[in-house]
């Protein structure tokens, strides 16, 4: 995702723990220390393609969208795109208040069919780079911004079967304004980490919110609660989600970018264990040659029982090297600035695409491993989302200023096991 000053790019990774299986060789059980966990396989598929909105020729993509599923149908809010015009031409980024319906049927022969359906609805206004989070009556939809506006508003959004159309639910305000942030929901309670207050050029915060979805009707106790933050840099864009530890279901928490500090780009990885309410520093995201690595904006999803998964990365020097020369410095003639602003467009236009490396880390056992890649052109600035078992991203950046309109759907094939080395 391209934010002056505040984000330029938004890395996607998967990350997934893979380790070659082994076949058991002794018949008593085997120690802990004798155990690998095999990676389990994913497939990806497209399984439906954004609509061309009215007056545009084509489909178009959006980033920092809403999204999340309701029974049948799976529902796509608001974002951002550049309306058919290109980024490296200096056009600027549109915001939209559209929602996109996409309902799931089966055929007689348990084909699955996917159709887009009339929303009904729009959002109350222009919003994007909020968070999302599934809940058993629709889409928690929480903050967001609106060109240079930040919103502390949350709201569900739920479809109503019989009228066939989208409808809103108001819920507590957060406490302040935050966009750029990550949510993960964990039996009834909804997390919300990182963020910012201010678009654009605005500070990461250490933000962690926590909403008991338990409490509602309760106007003393149904709100936001302000939990006790990673031992760690704020960040936006981070990376968050749920895994399986020991029995405990906790919240990994890593990458992100913390805009005009050092290091700018993070690495760190956190888990919040929910039951004793701690935090814990585990290391760092560890790429396939193990090196440090930064990830931010990535879709990221629990794979049973105890892999966390992100999707792609970002090349960090090349991202460094735009906004670098970007910059409008006093020192620089015409002749330089025109020369420097030929090179990005040429960057801009040859941008290759972020990484599609897939990887994973197992929580149980604490690595990182590699497991292939993304089949299509990586995908930022999107949440993921479980649908019935099937985890879907609902396209995203593919580069600075470039957005895809397909939806892909994650299925997995064969499930991780614990075998005797």
């Amino acid at each position: 995702m391209w934010l002056p000053r505040l984000c330029c790019f938004a890395p996607l990774f998967v990350l997934l723990a893979c380790s070659s299986p082994v076949l058991a060789q002794a018949a008593a059980p085997p120690m802990e220390a004798d155990m690998i966990h095999p990676a389990p396989k994913i497939e990806w598929e497209s399984i439906a393609e954004l609509p061309a909105r009215p007056g545009f020729g084509k489909a178009e993509g959006l980033a920092g969208v809403f999204a999340g599923a309701q029974g049948d149908v799976f529902m796509i809010a608001g974002g951002t795109n550049y309306a058919g015009q290109l980024f490296s031409e200096g056009a600027r980024r549109a915001w939209w208040a559209d929602i996109y319906v996409l309902q799931r049927r089966y055929t007689a022969d348990q084909k699955t069919i996917y159709e887009w359906l009339p929303a009904g609805a729009e959002l109350p206004r222009n919003l994007a780079y909020g968070a999302s989070a599934n809940t058993p009556d629709g889409v928690l939809c929480i903050g967001g911004a609106e060109v240079n506006q930040v919103s502390d508003a949350c709201f569900l959004m739920k479809w109503n079967t019989e009228a066939k159309k989208v409808e809103f639910e108001d819920y507590p305000k957060l406490p302040k304004p935050l966009a750029c942030a990550s949510a993960v929901r964990i039996g009834s309670i909804v997390y919300v980490m990182g963020g910012t207050s201010q678009m654009p050029a605005g500070g990461a915060t250490n933000t962690f919110l926590a909403l008991d979805l338990s409490k509602k009707g309760d106007e003393k106790n149904f709100l936001w609660k302000a939990l006790p933050a990673w031992d760690g840099p704020g960040r936006i864009f981070p990376i968050a989600a749920a895994s399986l530890e020991n029995g405990v279901e906790s919240i990994y928490l890593c990458g992100g970018r913390d805009p005009g500090n050092a290091p700018d780009f993070l690495t760190d990885l956190h888990k919040y264990n929910p039951v004793k309410k701690d935090w814990a520093i585990l290391g760092d995201i560890v790429d396939p040659q193990g090196h440090p690595s930064s990830v931010m904006a990535a879709p990221a999803f629990h794979v049973p029982p105890h892999h966390l998964v992100i999707v792609s990365g970002t090349d960090q020097e090349l991202v460094q090297m735009m906004e670098h020369n970007t910059r409008k410095l006093e020192a620089v003639d015409a002749v330089e600035e025109l020369a420097r602003e030929r090179y990005n467009k040429l960057l801009l236009e040859n941008y290759p695409g972020y990484t599609r490396a897939v990887m994973a880390y197992d929580a149980e056992v604490g690595e990182w491993s590699s497991i292939g890649n993304f089949p299509g052109k990586a995908c930022l600035t999107t949440p993921s989302v479980n649908w019935d078992g099937a985890i879907v991203v609902p396209g995203g950046e593919t580069g600075p200023g470039k957005r895809s309109p397909l939806i892909w759907q994650a299925t997995v094939r064969k499930k991780a096991a614990v075998v005797e080395e």
